[in-house]
């Protein structure tokens, strides 16, 4: 069995089981780290922050004054990535997307027009990198968006905020 549960990515001084936005959703945090810039990635157990992605993504946005990321990861098959920045706004892409798209086959939504195709969620997410302060690589996120088939889908959200530049 693999895991399910959320990675939250911020930039913020205050830690993030300090942060009211993921608090009041989540009993805590798993795992914690931190990276340079000010860039902390907490692992939360369970699904309860994947069933609020929109509201947690911008209440922690506005709470940290700085673009917030969520990676949803279903038994390390997929991950439903949402972002929120100020001048962006929100926007959602999926990692192996054949597996999340057999997550969501009984779900009455157009897969399509939720979750854009590789080439629309680079460009999304590279935009929200600029936005963060960040150097995104574009090509490195098509590869990324592109990969069909993973052991663990985790290490390819990883492997997202590498080329993120988080």
């Amino acid at each position: 069995m693999g895991f399910w549960g959320s990675f939250v990515v911020c930039r913020s001084e205050i830690p993030l089981d300090g942060l009211q936005a993921v608090v009041e959703r989540h009993d805590g945090i798993d795992e914690h780290e931190h990276r340079p810039g000010g860039w902390q990635i907490g692992r939360y157990p369970g699904p309860e922050l994947a069933d609020d992605g929109p509201p947690l993504l911008a209440d922690l946005a506005e709470e940290t004054g700085a673009p917030a990321l969520v990676g949803f990861v279903l038994d390390s098959d997929t991950v439903f990535v949402e972002g929120h920045s100020a001048g962006g706004g929100y926007w959602r892409a999926c990692l192996v997307r054949a597996a999340a798209e057999a997550y969501c086959e009984d779900d009455e939504e157009d897969f399509d027009a939720e979750f854009p195709f590789p080439e629309a969620a680079a460009r999304a997410a590279a935009a929200w990198a600029r936005e963060a302060g960040l150097t995104p690589d574009p090509a490195g996120l098509l590869e990324v968006f592109a990969v069909e088939e993973a052991d663990f889908a985790e290490e390819l959200f990883f492997r997202l905020l590498e080329k993120l530049g988080v």
